[in-house]
């Protein structure tokens, strides 16, 4: 098979471990799997327009809130971009060329939109990655602070991020400040592939997962199970060449794992359908 991210500049350097990507680009690169004739430039100076409009209105040295609410007003106020509730799984909601099109987001697609807006209106924040929910975080005199831009960018201290997120999980969650910490662009990225590959096997568009998996099997090299899954959606979509290598690793890494027999017997059938294509 020819290589998958001959083209994706930013998976390729993270999957060489390079943290120092560009996330807007990559999740562009990951657009361009379901829309192959994706404009990048299009897109990137549209957000730069975005950016722009922000930059006008702030003066050099102002606070970090002024900033941000001068973003909350330019995106969820001027453009009505927003978090979509109503359609939460909806993969369009994964791609910024569709956020910006569709004025709707899942948190990290719009987080990544107005990491870019604060970054070039001279605001570092980076990203959050809580449980049930993505963000970013700031430094604040008493501690981090959490941005949230699917709720058009409030800000909470750690106590109110805790109460948050307990009554959207159902119970008490605690935070300890690793929690509230900076995370990579590879749990970034993870996180925005893995939201994908969820909706995409719950709605068993294996076709669309596949690119999918082949990611996370990339940029997770090291979980047996990621390389289960490519090999299993691989079959899904007839393509029994495919299937071998990441299954032929998943038994050999888990060799006593409870499928490990079906899948032994999966992979037996799919070298023997190879054999006859061949």
């Amino acid at each position: 098979m020819r290589d998958p991210f001959a083209r994706d500049k930013q998976f390729r350097r993270l999957i060489r471990g390079d943290q120092a990507i560009d996330l807007v680009l990559a999740n562009l690169e990951l657009a361009r799997d379901s829309y192959p004739d994706l404009d990048f430039d299009q897109v990137l100076a549209r957000i730069e327009l975005l950016a722009d409009r922000v930059r006008e209105r702030c003066s050099p040295g102002g606070s970090a809130r002024y900033v941000i609410g001068q973003i909350n007003w330019v995106l969820f106020v001027e453009e009505g971009i927003r978090g979509n509730l109503d359609d939460y799984y909806n993969p369009m909601n994964s791609f910024l060329n569709d956020v910006l099109d569709r004025r709707l987001g899942l948190p990290i697609t719009l987080s990544i939109l107005y990491e870019r807006v604060a970054t070039r209106a001279g605001l570092t924040l980076g990203f959050a990655n809580l449980p049930m929910h993505f963000g970013l975080q700031m430094p604040g005199p008493d501690g981090p602070l959490f941005v949230d831009p699917f709720h058009e960018g409030r800000i909470l201290d750690l106590p109110a991020c805790q109460r948050f997120l307990s009554e959207l999980s159902g119970r008490d969650i605690t935070l300890g400040s690793d929690d509230f910490g900076s995370c990579s662009a590879a749990d970034t990225m993870a996180r925005m592939l893995r939201n994908l590959k969820a909706i995409y096997l719950q709605q068993k568009d294996f076709a669309s997962a596949l690119p999918i998996v082949r990611r996370l099997a990339a940029l997770r090299s090291d979980d047996p199970l990621e390389l289960r899954d490519w090999g299993m959606v691989s079959l899904q979509v007839d393509r029994p060449g495919e299937a071998l290598e990441p299954l032929q690793r998943y038994v050999e890494a888990r060799p006593d794992s409870p499928d490990a027999q079906a899948i032994r017997s999966l992979l037996k059938a799919a070298r023997r359908e190879v054999a006859l294509r061949n």
